[in-house]
């Protein structure tokens, strides 16, 4: 029988792991019709999972006995997405995309032409959360508070290689046939209406080369998501 998985925020530790997440509890003892007994996989973003066993169980918490613990193997790339304030729903759905693609950092950028300018930091978490449950991952991917090009390129954290996305700009074949091994890069995605002169100014400032994704002109999530395909499965 397929065991469903969940995240846990406790971390796994020994033999026993103790469970206070009242929502989690209550999915288990309301939808799934867990009880003492029943098995899942559990677990905790640090790269392994582990089978488990219920042992005790009341609407505030849950106790765990690990049956078995495996590895989770990580993404082979260091992937940085990079990408401007859009709509809602779309974001959303590029986070959710990216967790299934091996993105490892997603930050969102205050640009000239973003379309808002606030994000629902807990939603996201909760829906990275959901897709690396679903995805199979280990580690969860990192969402950061959202952030303008400047800061970020102040900041020191991003890899060293590094390229935006523009149609106006050579193919991105002529950039994934030119690499060898790359292990860690980033990549930046406008929003709708591209980026503006200002900001590919400030790409060329720091040494941030531009490539197209193809011949037509692609929504911002479905560049997203496209990038992380290109540059995920690419070296």
């Amino acid at each position: 029988m397929r065991l469903h998985r969940f995240y846990i925020a406790e971390k796994i530790e020994g033999k026993s792991v103790t469970i206070s997440n009242r929502d989690l509890i209550h999915q288990w003892r309301k939808v799934f019709r867990y009880n003492v007994g029943s098995q899942v996989i559990v677990f905790d973003g640090s790269g392994i999972e582990c089978r488990a066993v219920i042992m005790k169980v009341s609407p505030s918490e849950a106790e765990l006995s690990i049956l078995e613990t495996k590895d989770i193997p990580a993404p082979t790339k260091n992937l940085w997405l990079c990408l401007s304030l859009i709509k809602k729903d779309n974001f959303e759905l590029v986070v959710q995309k990216a967790v299934e693609l091996g993105v490892n950092h997603i930050v969102p950028i205050l640009g000239e032409r973003s379309e808002k300018k606030k994000l629902n930091m807990e939603r996201l978490e909760k829906i990275v959360h959901e897709a690396t449950e679903q995805s199979g991952r280990g580690e969860l991917m990192k969402v950061y508070e959202p952030t303008t090009l400047p800061k970020l390129f102040s900041s020191g954290m991003l890899p060293q290689e590094k390229i935006f996305f523009h149609p106006e700009y050579p193919p991105v074949q002529d950039y994934l046939s030119a690499q060898t091994k790359q292990y860690s890069f980033a990549y930046f995605i406008g929003p709708e209406g591209g980026f503006s002169e200002e900001e590919i100014e400030l790409f060329k400032k720091h040494n941030v080369s531009g490539f197209a994704l193809g011949p037509r002109i692609l929504r911002a999530e479905t560049a997203a998501i496209v990038g992380a395909t290109l540059l995920g499965m690419s070296f």
